[in-house]
């Protein structure tokens, strides 16, 4: 009977319904399955055209139509028209995306949370899928990476199971929240997730993780603060003791990261790192076209040339890559400062208004969303591209996701 009536299909909006459960599994499948994902989601919101009217009249929406004029201009100068179109074409997709998830959730007839045991199922596979291949050394399918301390899962050479386990993380346990587990079982499940982060080894991810879940139990969780600081130490020693066995981890999070215990460790550390390299070419594309930039998606190009070469950093002949791996020096970068400030004023204000609105309604979904997006916009942690398919695909589900619990009842 539980299970019955824990996976129940809606009799209407079917088919946004099946998008989205199947979300998650888009995002293993690879990139075409997640613009395919965003595309039909637009078709819906063409077709629903009429529908959203106090989300039209409101100040989010005026500040996505801002930021994508913002991009269109900056086509115009951008050094390589062809790389940045298409990324243009994207987030025009993410608007009506935006728009076509916000009408859904407020409808009547439509829960969110009736997609999450389906999304439950797909994450706990996902997590024994990384726990046999930290153990065995690869996973059910037989994939495996060659890089000492990472997990590769049903993603194969695609290293990027950290950001699809924190994209997940947060919406599950606020769900175990929402459906009354005891406080046992939820910080049970909260030291689970965080031991398996851990373990994928991918440590911007994991500080991103732990960061968002800490908050999120902190705020949440009715229980002393003596309480809160204890299961602290417990998950602080779990992890110290994980690093102490496994060779593997200590190499991921104390070897290749020990200078940064030294006198200006940080400093050396960066200049030591690929990260380093890749930063201080972006920061130095920056100040050479400070309004406007390069270009999205023209980092790739711009970085390789010779005037952004850096003896200073031990890897700047590899500075060239897909991206700065830094939300911020991309914007910067690609979209100068006033690409910048454009999407800072966007995201800040989107955050702000999400945060009122979860003080009145204290939605618990909108609140692990806020955190997720807030997460990912720390500085200096390494980052994927914001424009990117799948990088850029969860952060702006997330954020779409987090304006969708608002009421836009005044502009």
């Amino acid at each position: 009977m539980f299970i019955k009536n824990f996976f129940i299909l809606p009799k209407k909006n079917i088919l946004s319904f099946y998008l989205l459960i199947l979300f998650p599994i888009f995002l293993i499948f690879g990139n075409l399955f997640i613009n395919f994902f965003y595309f039909a989601f637009t078709i819906l919101a063409i077709l629903n055209l009429n529908l959203s009217d106090k989300f039209y009249k409101s100040y989010v929406f005026y500040l996505l139509i801002f930021f994508l004029i913002y991009l269109l201009i900056n086509l115009f100068f951008s050094t390589n028209f062809s790389n940045s179109l298409p990324r243009l074409l994207k987030f025009v997709l993410i608007i009506f995306f935006i728009k076509e998830l916000q009408n859904l959730i407020q409808k009547k007839d439509f829960s969110f949370e009736k997609i999450l045991p389906y999304w439950t199922l797909v994450f706990f596979i996902v997590s024994f899928d990384i726990t046999f291949e930290f153990l065995i050394g690869f996973n059910i399918l037989g994939f495996y990476t060659v890089m000492p301390g990472r997990i590769a899962s049903f993603f194969g050479d695609e290293l990027v199971v950290g950001g699809f386990y924190h994209f997940m993380s947060l919406l599950i346990i606020a769900f175990f929240i929402k459906k009354k587990f005891s406080d046992s079982i939820i910080l049970l499940l909260a030291i689970s997730i965080i031991l398996i982060s851990f373990a994928i080894g991918e440590r911007a991810n994991f500080i991103k993780l732990f960061f968002s879940i800490f908050l999120f139990l902190f705020f949440i969780l009715k229980t002393s603060f003596l309480n809160k600081a204890g299961v602290t130490i417990i998950i602080l020693s779990l992890l110290t003791f994980v690093i102490s066995i496994n060779e593997n981890i200590k190499y991921r999070y104390y070897d290749q990261i020990k200078v940064i215990y030294s006198s200006d460790g940080l400093s050396k550390y960066f200049k030591d790192s690929q990260y380093g390299a890749h930063q201080n070419a972006a920061y130095k594309i920056f100040k050479n076209n400070f309004l406007v930039g390069v270009g999205l998606k023209n980092f790739r190009e711009e970085s390789k040339k010779e005037i952004y070469k850096n003896d200073e950093f031990k890897k700047t002949n590899t500075r060239q890559a897909t991206h700065p791996h830094q939300i911020h020096l991309e914007l910067l970068s690609e979209t100068g400062l006033l690409g910048y400030l454009s999407f800072l004023t966007l995201v800040l204000y989107s955050i702000y208004y999400s945060i009122k609105n979860y003080l009145i309604d204290r939605n618990i979904y909108q609140f692990a969303t806020i955190l997720f997006v807030i997460s990912n916009l720390i500085p200096l942690i390494p980052s994927g591209s914001i424009f990117s398919t799948f990088y850029g695909g969860i952060f702006w589900f997330n954020f779409a996701l987090m304006l969708s619990f608002n009421k836009y009842s005044k502009s």
